[in-house]
């Protein structure tokens, strides 16, 4: 019989996130996944906000354009993309004071062999594949996990944890979580349950070879031209009259995939899929002028269906859901397993992320701490699990907004803030964009979940930006990656230090806290300038101080317009000296003395 700190059923982005940042402290854990290949099926196409941000901390940043493109516009129709968009979303600045993109059209069983294979060279993951999760058994100090794998070998792990991310009709809240812990996911902030047929594209780009007879050519149009016209970038939802519609172009630009979903009430089972889609989709590409608005000569054109390539096209039922409970005992859920999402609001693969990255953390406290009570245990995962409702009820909220403008049924406060708002804050300089003000929530991180693992009345529980930060003699880094030394939980920024007494007296602190070491020690504090150039470099032996990289010193490192180093500080609060982080960006505490210091430190150990 075999022993692991953590079980993880499914390796889908969420299951495989948990596992590569447990990894990041050292913590082993085993994957059983129950097909032997990835699912080709039509999946989630968007990845969205800070789940980007995740992939980069676990090291994958550079594959991005391998897995997909940056989105840049959303755009807003009525009935067709052919028509000019109500309303457009403006997504190329960093909206999301993020430096890294705030949204990517992905591949994602691209996206999962990235992780997988990241995750196959750690000597700290170990994936299993067509194993099938048969039973388990709980005990307050541990849950044995029971499969079967590809042979049908049966086999057995005794792990400290085990985690479902196996899906929303997976077997640990089916068959473990329902029957004896009424664990069900039930109807979230709006009721939604609707058919929608969605479909995955390859377009192959006309030539005037392939296609001599098309008027095209003869207009001074290239083959991209073509593809341009009759497939536009960026993302588009088109309301009625016509069905409800959600497409785009998904992957990297010369992989010509388009993901076209549409909303099919009434749907059954006589009906046929891909006739229904020929239908619907043939008057979209259906073209008589092109982006100049030149007419051609021949008439209307219809894309050419032999370069349409449909790769995967069938129904599915959507609704919005979410558990009544995310964890129970020693076994806990994530990802699809807790929350299912309808197709027009991207935030499905977004929330399995971010459930995985911020499960992470805390299961390596509660396995580096092996003596800690139940109590304290069922006590974090509560708070976990309070923020992780928080995070998928905003991400409800924009998934309804969305969904309104998508379905035609915009309701009145939606008209007047697309209507008369954001034409007024296009006008005003500095003012933010619309989609800033959509997605506010994402600066304030958990503000508004009431007990959360944070301190409210120190600053707690706002997320951190990102910015680029570089030390005296070396070259720009992203700043979460001073939160990724790996070497304890928490990260203790000391803000503007003067002397080497001063960082003594806070080490001293720490030494004599009380909290693990594995939590808190001398080793989580990062010295950081709030001055992009700092009058004299204090004299602290032994320690590196960041400093802030404005933008003219990193303007070759392709940033996105709206860059801006004071951000950062912003959101630590006026008057800030000591700010306690959490490694999913969040802010624990916020100290302007050394007094309050020792105070945030007090409470932590209550916490832990």
């Amino acid at each position: 019989m075999e022993a692991d700190p953590i079980v993880i059923v499914g390796a889908g982005p969420a299951g495989l996130v948990l596992a590569l940042s447990l990894a990041r402290y050292k913590i082993r854990c085993v994957i059983l996944e129950k097909e032997l290949d990835i699912t080709e099926d039509p999946r989630g196409v968007y990845l969205a906000g800070d789940a980007v941000r995740v992939l980069y901390q676990l090291g994958i940043g550079d594959q991005i354009d391998i897995i997909g493109h940056r989105l840049k516009e959303i755009n807003f129709h009525k009935s067709s993309f052919q028509n000019n968009p109500f309303l457009a979303l403006d997504l190329t600045s960093d909206w999301l004071e993020q430096v890294v993109p705030g949204g990517v059209l992905q591949i994602q069983p691209r996206l999962e062999a990235t992780l997988r294979a990241k995750a196959e060279k750690s000597s700290y993951c170990e994936l299993r594949y067509g194993c099938r999760v048969v039973s388990r058994e709980e005990k307050e100090t541990g849950v044995t996990v029971f499969y079967e794998d590809k042979e049908g070998t049966e086999g057995q792990i005794i792990a400290s944890w085990l985690v479902g991310a196996d899906g929303k009709t997976g077997v640990v809240r089916k068959q473990f979580l329902e029957p004896i812990a009424n664990i069900r996911q039930e109807v979230g902030l709006f009721s939604y349950n609707g058919t929608w047929v969605a479909a995955n594209l390859h377009i192959t780009l006309p030539t005037p070879l392939s296609h001599p007879q098309l008027c095209f050519w003869d207009m001074g149009m290239t083959s991209e031209d073509v593809y341009d016209l009759f497939w536009p970038g960026g993302w588009h939802f088109c309301s009625p009259p016509g069905k409800p519609t959600a497409c785009g172009r998904f992957g990297p630009r010369d992989a010509r995939l388009w993901r076209h979903e549409f909303a099919e009430p009434n749907w059954n089972d006589s009906k046929d899929a891909v006739q229904l889609f020929w239908e619907h989709l043939d008057p979209l590409i259906t073209r008589d002028c092109d982006n100049l608005g030149r007419p051609f000569p021949t008439g209307p054109i219809t894309f050419p269906r032999n370069c349409i390539d449909i790769r995967r096209c069938r129904p599915f039922t959507f609704c919005q859901k979410v558990v009544n409970r995310w964890f129970h005992n020693r076994t806990i859920l994530i990802g699809d397993a807790a929350h299912v999402f309808p197709p027009f609001g991207g935030q499905g693969i977004a929330c399995g992320i971010r459930d995985g990255d911020a499960l992470a953390w805390r299961l390596a406290v509660l396995c580096q701490m092996p003596t800690i009570s139940k109590v304290v245990a069922d006590k974090m995962l509560l708070t976990w699990s309070h923020e992780r409702r928080q995070g998928v009820d905003e991400s409800t909220r924009l998934t309804k907004k969305n969904g309104m403008l998508c379905n035609g049924t915009e309701d009145w406060a939606s008209f007047f803030m697309r209507v008369i708002v954001a034409p007024l804050l296009w006008l005003i300089p500095g003012m933010p964009s619309i989609s800033e003000l959509s997605t506010a929530y994402e600066k304030e991180g958990y503000r508004a979940t009431k007990d959360g693992f944070f301190l409210k009345g120190y600053g707690g529980g706002r997320k951190l930006s990102q910015i680029f930060v570089t030390t005296d003699e070396g070259s720009p880094v992203l700043s979460d990656c001073l939160l990724q030394h790996g070497r304890t939980t928490m990260t203790l920024f000391i803000l503007d230090p003067k002397h080497q007494d001063e960082l003594k007296t806070v080490e001293q602190a720490l030494e004599h806290c009380g909290i693990s070491e594995s939590a808190i020690s001398q080793k989580s504090i990062v010295l950081l300038s709030s001055n992009d150039h700092p009058p004299a470099w204090p004299d602290i032996k032994g320690s590196k101080l960041y400093r802030p990289c404005p933008e003219s010193e990193v303007k070759d490192l392709e940033i996105l317009p709206g860059y801006n180093i004071w951000r950062y500080y912003k959101r630590f609060g006026h008057g800030a000296k000591y700010v306690l982080i959490r490694p999913d960006l969040i802010i624990f505490a916020v100290a302007k003395t050394f007094s309050e210091l020792q105070k945030c430190l007090e409470l932590l150990k209550e916490n832990l």
